[in-house]
């Protein structure tokens, strides 16, 4: 009975290896179709990350030949207004053009009225002046008023015993002018410096 019970225990054993055979056999197909699944997602993953990496790079050609279409306009636009920049202005002085035009030619004339002739170049030269300040130039030509060496340059200094008027301008002697909040050209002027006596 011992070699029966030896064989039955050996089948029996032979049985459990064959089951846990089976069973690992079972968990490797199962980890298999598992993996394959897990390949298969991280193909499909991969792809999508190509395909995003495309659209990426097409964006940003496209964005970058944008950039260049709007700084290929801007520069157009640019040397257009850098242009056609003066052109109002030009045309307003056109009538002071012809107005200086006839003044020459009438003082051409030998039967002239200096009289006349002084006003007319007078009016010219208020059209002109108004002209300028329509289009943002101011004068510098204020007398009675503190240096400022931002506006003014001191081409003479006349001493002076009155103390209330030290550093004042007294005199201009070529106006200065201004563009919007632009220094084009200094005053020139005289000033008062106080001198104690």
């Amino acid at each position: 009975m011992n070699d029966k019970n030896k064989k039955i225990n050996n089948l029996k054993n032979s049985n459990k290896k064959k089951d846990n055979i089976n069973l690992l056999n079972d968990k490797i197909k199962s980890l298999k179709e598992e993996l394959d699944l897990k390949n298969s997602n991280l193909s499909i993953l991969k792809k999508k990350i190509s395909d995003l990496k495309k659209k990426i790079f097409n964006i940003n050609l496209r964005y970058n030949a944008d950039i260049d279409n709007i700084n290929k306009r801007n520069e157009k636009n640019n040397k257009k207004i850098y242009k056609y920049c003066l052109e109002k202005f030009m045309f307003d002085l056109l009538p002071i053009v012809d107005n200086l035009k006839h003044a020459l030619k009438n003082l051409s004339n030998k039967k002239v009225d200096i009289n006349i002739t002084y006003e007319g170049i007078n009016l010219i030269l208020k059209n002109f002046i108004s002209t300028i300040k329509k289009f943002g130039v101011s004068i510098i030509d204020k007398v009675n008023v503190p240096f400022n060496p931002n506006y003014h340059q001191a081409m003479i200094i006349l001493n002076s015993d009155k103390k209330d008027k030290d550093n004042f301008v007294e005199d201009i002697l070529q106006e200065g002018y201004m563009l919007n909040d632009r220094l084009l050209r200094p005053a020139m002027v005289k000033v008062i410096k106080y001198i104690n006596k």
